[in-house]
């Protein structure tokens, strides 16, 4: 059983370095090359790949992509939608905040433009994110330029035919920076007060084992003594008891003595009466 336990402790030391193995290279990209080693060629996509574009006002969404592309009567809504009640639609669906449980200052009074459209791209390059934005620009007639969301200091160049003349557009949707993972610091004061209740009841226990433990030595001091006077008179006992015994089991052998002596004696007068 030595042996289990060894290798129990080499696992859980050497635990902390064992990686989760893959099959994904680490130094090659797949398909990035031919069977004649040339780079393979960029594919055709089609989809909704246009990020949507999230401004500040909605008179700086490209021509058809705002108020304007709504049904009379409807709005555009903070989810990119048209509808003639948007007020019941809760803020949480509003894309332009990127899916972050709390959106950054910078992202807070964005509205979304309209959807844009499926589109067809050739040659199209995943990691090349220039290309997809000029294309999106060209297609849908987005003039100016504009950051991705995030990148809040980012150049901005408004439309020349717009009537607003400060404002802020970015490309998100697609685009979105991955949402952070909160969790607790153990800081909070929820936290704090669990800590500080549980530590309490750990300092009474303690305590009371302590004074347990000191009111009970007098205790434990006299049940020592009791159990050691039994001890002595359970052994005095048995000591008499056993010298009974050998006393019992001498007495056969006495009589016997006797009865031998008792026989010479008779033996003795019987020859001194012979003699006569």
């Amino acid at each position: 059983m030595r042996w289990i336990a060894d290798l129990l402790l080499a696992v859980a030391i050497a635990g902390p370095w064992i990686q989760h193995a893959g099959a994904k290279p680490q130094f090659n990209s797949v398909n990035k090359y031919d069977i004649n080693g040339q780079p393979c060629p960029m594919r055709t996509r089609t989809g909704n790949l246009c990020p949507q574009m999230c401004v500040s006002d909605v008179q700086l969404c490209p021509e058809g992509y705002g108020d304007d592309s709504c049904p009379s009567g409807q709005s555009l809504c903070i989810d990119g939608t048209c509808s003639d009640a948007c007020g019941d639609i809760p803020a949480r669906n509003n894309p332009c905040g990127c899916k972050f449980q709390y959106p950054p200052e910078d992202a807070k009074g964005l509205v979304p433009c309209a959807t844009f459209p499926d589109v067809t791209i050739e040659h199209y390059n995943a990691d090349d994110l220039s290309q997809l934005t000029d294309f999106c620009s060209d297609k849908f007639n987005v003039s100016g330029s504009a950051p991705f969301w995030g990148d809040w200091s980012g150049d901005q160049e408004l439309p020349d035919d717009t009537e607003v003349s400060s404002g802020r557009r970015f490309w998100a949707g697609s685009q979105c920076p991955k949402a952070p993972k909160y969790g607790y610091t153990y800081k909070e004061p929820l936290w704090i007060g669990a800590f500080s209740c549980v530590g309490a009841e750990v300092l009474i226990l303690l305590i009371w084992v302590v004074y347990k433990y000191l009111r009970e030595i007098p205790i434990r001091r006299m049940r020592h003594g009791e159990s050691s006077g039994f001890t002595t008179g359970t052994a005095s006992a048995a000591a008499a008891v056993s010298s009974e015994k050998i006393t019992a089991k001498e007495k056969p052998a006495d009589v016997e003595s006797k009865t031998s002596k008792a026989s010479s004696d008779d033996t003795g007068s019987e020859s001194a009466l012979l003699v006569k």
